[in-house]
């Protein structure tokens, strides 16, 4: 049987009834596909809408949920895996929405794709042992080129009652180390958080409710999964270069204190200041030709999430900008028009196959009410696609995909996912 994929949505505040509701618009949206594709639109009609063998299940929500009562709601409906966890806001054909109680479901019917799934529990403080057991497990299913992973991770800790961010860096080189010579598959990624205050999240792994976990949903049996990068980002002048860091912490560049070189890079006109800075300076690292022409694909984005006024240094998402790195100062695109043609090639790259399902991983501080824009950049997306390939979308907190070869944490970046058969 082929693969069908049926997206549901609800924004009920009662955890459980949310559940049930976004299970049940999956459901019935997954048998209307399977329906409609097999025995033609014309005749769907006169087609009981129960789609054959529900498989699994991808389970997002906003930080306003609870968890245990929201899958409870889901599996009353779906007698399935469920996999997941929260985000920022949630993302489908028809609706756009954060900061709410918004729940977006994707249920996979088929007998032929099988998603393999592990977990690492406790990453906190070991980013890089996860990384290693997770490694370790993909190594053993010796998965082949045409077959994808999705690695969702706790973002968010917590000490003293502070929030701490876990480290996707670390892991991802440890995954990799894991794999050898085979190479990474099909990968993309993102760090999960559930509001922008970096409350702690939760997460789904087969139906139970965890915190602090990596999983990895190994997509094997036929599906494919073709990524592109949607950055919305270039870069703004000349490359500097990293001269001093602590850690997630940008304490010099170009030998002077980072929010001393960063308010020169804005230039005076800006009328920004340091409190400012936070969610809006992006540093950009250019995996390619640094004299080449600008590449998109070729970049990994650093976003600024506050200062270190004490140090003059600057509070990155990710550890990885160490010294003797050069980066630029990005400016963000006003102009979404470099969606569509994306998108187009995204969709040029499955050519011969059955698009079944858009996954968009999008980071939250580009969603409109962050980034101080007018219109909302998902909501291209959602025109882009083609009628009939079903969307979710997650507002994340770290992005993850391949940038120059090497699979990358990325920040307010979109990373758009078309699954194929």
């Amino acid at each position: 049987m082929p693969t069908y994929v049926g997206v549901g949505f609800s924004d009920l505040k009662d955890s459980r009834e949310a559940g049930i509701a976004a299970a049940r618009e999956a459901l019935i949206n997954a048998a209307f596909t399977q329906t409609t594709t097999e025995v033609g639109a014309e005749r769907g009609a006169f087609v009981g809408l129960t789609p054959t063998r529900p498989a699994f299940v991808l389970l997002f929500s906003t930080g306003r949920h609870d968890p245990q009562r929201l899958v409870d709601g889901v599996r009353e409906v779906l007698h399935v895996p469920v996999f997941g966890g929260y985000g920022v806001g949630i993302i489908t054909n028809e609706h756009l929405g954060y900061d709410g109680h918004e729940v977006g479901l994707a249920l996979f019917t088929t007998d032929k794709t099988q998603a393999h799934a592990v977990i690492a529990p406790q990453i906190n403080g070991r980013e890089a042992e996860a990384g290693a057991s997770i490694g370790a497990t993909l190594a053993l299913l010796n998965l082949g080129t045409d077959d994808s992973v999705l690695l969702l991770y706790d973002s968010v800790h917590h000490v003293d009652g502070q929030p701490r961010l876990n480290m996707a860096t670390p892991m991802i080189d440890a995954i990799g180390k894991q794999l050898g010579g085979r190479g990474w598959p099909r990968v993309a990624g993102m760090g999960m958080i559930g509001d922008m205050q970096l409350n702690p999240t939760h997460q789904w792994y087969d139906g139970k409710v965890v915190q602090q976990s990596a999983m990895a949903l190994a997509f094997t049996g036929g599906i494919r999964m073709d990524t592109i990068i949607m950055h919305g980002c270039r870069p703004a002048g000349r490359y500097y270069t990293i001269t001093k860091t602590d850690g997630p912490v940008v304490l010099e560049i170009d030998g002077r204190p980072a929010l001393q070189m960063i308010h020169e890079m804005l230039g005076p006109d800006a009328g920004l200041t340091p409190d400012d800075y936070s969610f809006f300076v992006t540093l950009g690292v250019n995996k390619g030709d640094q004299y080449g022409p600008y590449r998109e694909d070729d970049y990994a984005n650093r976003l600024c999430i506050g200062v270190d006024a004490a140090r003059q240094g600057l509070i990155m998402f990710e550890n990885d900008l160490k010294p003797g790195m050069q980066v630029q100062l990005m400016r963000r695109a006003l102009d979404f028009g470099y969606i569509g043609p994306r998108t187009r090639e995204l969709l040029k790259r499955a050519e011969g196959r059955r698009p079944i399902f858009a996954f968009y991983i999008d980071c939250a501080g580009r969603a409109a009410a962050y980034c101080g824009m007018d219109e909302e950049e998902a909501v291209e997306v959602q025109r882009a696609l083609p009628p009939g390939v079903p969307l979710l979308g997650v507002y994340s907190g770290v992005e993850i995909a391949k940038v120059g070869g090497a699979v990358q944490a990325l920040d307010w970046t979109g990373v758009l996912c078309l699954f194929s058969e």
